[in-house]
């Protein structure tokens, strides 16, 4: 007697009903999720302005962020995070910027 096979016809990778979260590129708001690279915190914001305009004539996607009296510099964004950490090093490396990847954070209007 032949037993009947149970076999599923796919193999199964997630659980049924459960969004596979490594792919999301969405976070609870809604917003996309993606990565920045700040590499600097300066209260002068010609200093800022500056950094930025150096970054940029080098091919960078630099912007400033202010924000407590602060003004930040950050260069991205970049929706995988291993690239985000791949241009920190970079950075580093050509531009001896000590930065840190940061979640992008879209402008207030």
């Amino acid at each position: 007697m032949k037993k009947p096979t149970t076999a599923p016809s796919q193999p199964i990778t997630a659980a049924p009903g459960k969004p596979d979260t490594t792919q999301s590129r969405v976070d609870a708001n809604g917003l996309s999720v993606s990565w920045s690279v700040q590499v600097a915190s300066l209260a002068n914001r010609a200093s800022a302005e500056s950094l930025q305009k150096s970054l940029r004539s080098q091919g960078y996607n630099a912007y400033i962020r202010t924000a407590d009296g602060k003004n930040r510099v950050f260069v991205g964004p970049l929706i995988e995070r291993a690239e985000a950490d791949r241009l920190r090093d970079l950075l580093s490396r050509q531009q001896n910027l000590k930065g840190f990847v940061v979640r992008f954070q879209p402008e207030r209007g």
